[in-house]
């Protein structure tokens, strides 16, 4: 039985449909967030501290950032333009190349011989506090680029989303904060913005990583439309992949909020604490995942997202930085997403895919906040 008691809070999520180029993008993206009070505020909030990303120079950051992910300093360029402010005020900057940040989530990928419908699904469920983040879903169709959707963070980085391709790519953080950054190199957004715009599918989306600079705590989830999936941790420069295929013998992977693989578990000493509940959480979607006499379904994974932590993955606990801000199911042969915006225990799912009219679309939801306990 819940017994816990609740504050409700009004919030508003917000889907952005954006086409064009680059700086047209930036351009609509400014104009629409322009009806919401703030995010003209935002867009001049961030003096950028040149020495803590570790570059001379304000041109040198902008043409690594152009180089790391082509285009998107053309998109934060049009967004300057558009509020007449200069885009090295732009708070993306010192986020994305400073200190390590990560969200409390989890995610799965459920391969087609154990799925219902015989497609590849992908569930995520992404917990932080309410009040720190963009609470924007986007879907871009860019000039030369794949289209996408996903959440955005510091509107221009992406915390998740799939391509026209049927590749979607999401991440858990690592559970260890505000650690200092030991090589130049941005968070994890920007990469997952970069192979959400270029690839194709698992295996370049590896290719890519390879040699890829990233820095923070967190884990990667690739998955496609051919039934590849994999795993990638990341911590202090160092990787390690986990793949799998619907040929082999593991039909599923996930990751939390801890690394799991013997490889990198050296780095659990510095989580910040929440390792225990990161380990109930994977103590039970290993115990979902094969305790299912029958093959997975949508609603399978809706029903694990719904039902309240320990017992599911829904949590309620905003201040603390764990409470359910969207849940997402991406169908990966249907090319669609069933997004629920705040806790699914008191929000419904919407549907998704590319091919929304250029726009903006507000989505009120209910936030039950409850302490921990």
């Amino acid at each position: 039985m819940n017994n816990r008691k609740y504050e409700f809070e009004k919030v508003n999520f917000h889907h952005l449909v954006l086409e064009g180029t680059h700086y047209e993008v930036g351009q609509q993206m400014a104009r629409l967030l322009d009806t919401i009070p703030g995010w003209r505020d935002f867009a001049s909030s961030s003096k950028i501290n040149l020495k803590k990303v570790r570059f001379s120079n304000f041109i040198e950051l902008w043409e690594y950032t152009d180089e790391y992910c082509p285009g998107v300093t053309q998109e934060i360029q049009g967004f300057a333009d558009y509020f007449e402010v200069s885009p090295e005020i732009h708070p993306f900057w010192n986020w994305t190349f400073n200190d390590s940040l990560g969200g409390e989530c989890s995610q799965l990928a459920v391969l087609p011989r154990i799925t219902a419908n015989q497609h590849t699904l992908v569930g995520r469920s992404y917990e932080w506090n309410h009040k720190e983040e963009d609470m924007k879903l986007i879907t871009t169709r860019i000039k030369g680029k794949a289209a996408h959707i996903g959440f955005s963070c510091l509107l221009h980085g992406r915390h998740d989303g799939m391509n026209e391709h049927g590749l979607v790519v999401s991440m858990t953080g690592g559970g260890i904060f505000g650690v200092p950054f030991k090589q130049r190199g941005p968070m994890f957004w920007l990469t997952i913005r970069t192979i959400l715009d270029t690839c194709t599918s698992v295996d370049h989306a590896l290719k890519y990583l390879v040699d890829l600079s990233v820095n923070g705590y967190f884990s990667l989830l690739l998955a496609d439309q051919q039934a590849n999936a994999a795993i990638v941790e990341f911590a202090e420069g160092k990787k390690f992949l986990h793949q799998i295929n619907d040929t082999g013998d593991q039909s599923y992977l996930f990751s939390v909020n801890h690394y799991r693989s013997p490889e990198m578990e050296e780095f659990n000493k510095l989580n910040c604490g929440i390792i225990t509940h990161s380990k109930i959480r994977e103590k039970l979607i290993t115990k979902w995942s094969q305790s299912h006499t029958s093959k997975i379904s949508t609603e399978d994974v809706r029903t694990l997202f719904a039902t309240l932590h320990p017992e599911g993955l829904c949590n309620h606990f905003y201040t603390g930085g764990f409470g359910t801000l969207w849940s997402m199911i991406f169908d990966l042969n249907q090319m669609s997403v069933d997004v629920c915006f705040s806790a699914p225990t008191h929000n419904k799912y919407h549907t998704f895919d590319l091919s929304s009219v250029c726009g903006i679309i507000e989505y009120p939801t209910t936030v039950p906040i409850t302490e921990w306990y």
